[in-house]
């Protein structure tokens, strides 16, 4: 039997998701929590988490990666009113095996857990069809970015440190952090290293 916590700020919603769940044989859900917080400080091993992303004092997004430190083995779903490319490639690339569409749950949820069973991953039709649009889109880098993170990466590429760009564009150094932990996010990169792979034989912007 597969055992499933819910974290979910919306106690009406995590109890008719919970009796949902439990209706299933082969799946048991006890334990349901309000925010990542209050399960963190009292982590329940458990094969699936449901983990809502807009939440108090702690996001799901940033809830991903201390529960996989916590259970490697964890499969955690997304379950979220939040539908947008960007917020749906992070939870996935921070570790996430499903996307749920909060409306489409009980619509949905059999299929989810029987996907997850047999090793595979999930996404509602809804959320699929922005990730396939996604990669249908022609990938111009120079529309991704604003003008600020164009100026802070021509700054990288031309071989400055953080404080040479803030003194070249005469903005704070945590404007540079800022901006170039955006550009990072936007294009899929890691580090330095990787933009000027991605970019460095470009012109600049």
């Amino acid at each position: 039997m597969k055992k499933i916590i819910i974290i979910e700020d919306d106690i009406h919603l995590a109890q008719l998701m919970r009796d949902s769940i439990n209706a299933i044989e082969s799946l048991e859900c006890k334990h349901v929590f309000l925010n990542p917080i209050d399960f963190l400080n009292n982590p329940i091993e458990a094969d699936i988490y449901l983990l809502d992303i807009v939440m108090p004092e702690m996001n799901g997004l940033e809830a991903i990666d201390k529960i996989l430190k916590l259970f490697p083995n964890a499969t955690i779903v997304m379950n979220t009113i939040k539908d947008d490319s960007e917020t749906i490639f992070q939870a996935l690339q921070l570790g996430a095996s499903g996307y749920i569409d909060k409306q489409s749950f009980q619509r949905n949820f059999k299929e989810v857990f029987s996907s997850i069973e047999n090793g595979g991953a999930y996404m509602t039709p809804k959320i699929a069809r922005k990730v396939i649009s996604f990669f249908n889109q022609p990938w111009n880098i120079s529309e991704q970015l604003t003008d600020r993170e164009k100026d802070i990466v021509n700054g990288i590429l031309d071989g400055l440190s953080y404080k040479l760009i803030a003194d070249r564009y005469e903005i704070a150094i945590d404007t540079v952090r800022m901006n170039i932990k955006k550009v990072y996010r936007k294009l899929n990169i890691n580090s330095k290293s990787e933009l000027f792979k991605m970019i460095g034989n470009r012109q600049r912007f």
